[in-house]
């Protein structure tokens, strides 16, 4: 039995669909399905049971024996957030929780960070430890999440095999729901359609042009290809950047988009706001040597394969995975 939690969100759900295409079935879904909406991400696909987010400790607790790997990417995710100072403590909270009961039953834990506990980079991208201990991003979310990692890093008793994953700008199917936290790639889609035109944020750096500040892009499904390797692997524990290892500029993101909806290209440009300034770095590339060295081989798909195959089967379609 695998636990998913957040199981209605983008990344749980591609999830989810890729182990049923590996033949996983005993699946657990937590999350709020209080809405009808909630669901649609979850459509046709194959588990055992949905259990909503305040019966999960109950379920938890009657279960232990059968738990094979708890998978937290339930999240008060992206920079949209009013109340951060509750938000925190109950992302911590749940966080120490899920931890200490995989702990006490010998479970695996794999566990969504993020990319933005890097901040502005001035201490650079690397996932090892003592950069970890290092970081002081600025924005809160950034903050909640590199105390979560800081303080798994920290137990004198760890977990036989937890995984703490740092995803960065994750674009692809089943993210419709995600409004403004969604991908550039899926921002650009319908602003095309609809303008002729995508609006990006002017350069604040006097050395870089408007648009090409870059990202470290990565396919949802080569996300969830690593989770289960993961999953099916018994390596060595601790934090890893999932990502592709390489940056790519936010002009040519969009321009991919412009292409292959075969309209001329027509970029504005914005001055960045102020909430976000203190986090733009002009350039972020995850490296991924760590991951590699444990012995996740795949190759991560290239940004042009993967816009082409996410409006190819997906948006054109309005479909979902």
């Amino acid at each position: 039995m695998i636990v998913i939690t957040g199981a209605s969100g983008f990344i749980a759900s591609v999830l989810l669909a890729f182990l049923n295409e590996r033949g996983f079935k005993d699946i657990i879904l937590v999350d709020d399905f209080s809405t009808p909406e909630r669901y649609k991400n979850i459509f046709w696909k194959s588990y055992s049971q949905i259990v909503e987010r305040d019966e999960f400790q109950s379920f938890l607790n009657v279960n232990s024996n059968h738990i094979k790997a708890v998978i937290h990417l339930g999240s008060k995710s992206g920079y949209i957030h009013n109340d951060w100072e509750k938000n925190s403590a109950e992302m911590l909270a749940m966080h120490k929780y899920l931890w200490n009961y995989c702990f006490s039953n010998q479970i695996k834990f794999i566990y969504a960070s993020s990319g933005a506990v890097y901040g502005d980079g001035t201490l650079g991208f690397d996932d090892d430890d003592k950069t970890t201990l290092s970081l002081k991003p600025q924005h809160p979310y950034a903050q909640v999440k590199l105390e979560i990692d800081q303080w798994s890093l920290k137990q004198g008793v760890q977990i036989p095999f937890w995984y703490g994953l740092r995803m960065s700008n994750v674009y692809g199917p089943n993210e419709y729901h995600k409004g403004a936290n969604a991908s550039i790639v899926l921002k650009a889609y319908f602003e095309i359609l609809e303008k002729r035109t995508m609006t990006l944020f002017a350069s604040p750096f006097k050395n870089i042009a408007d648009g090409e500040m870059s990202r470290d892009f990565i396919y949802v499904k080569d996300v969830a290809k690593v989770i289960d390797f993961l999953i099916s692997s018994h390596v060595p524990s601790g934090i890893y950047n999932v990502a592709t290892g390489v940056d790519i500029s936010f002009n040519s993101v969009v321009n991919s988009v412009f292409e292959d909806l075969e309209i001329a290209p027509q970029i504005l440009y914005q001055p960045v706001s102020d909430r976000l300034k203190n986090n733009f770095p002009p350039q972020v590339a995850l490296p991924i040597q760590k991951l590699r060295r444990i012995g996740y081989e795949n190759e991560m798909l290239s940004l042009q394969a993967g816009v082409k195959e996410y409006l190819k089967k997906y948006l054109k379609r309005g479909e979902f995975y």
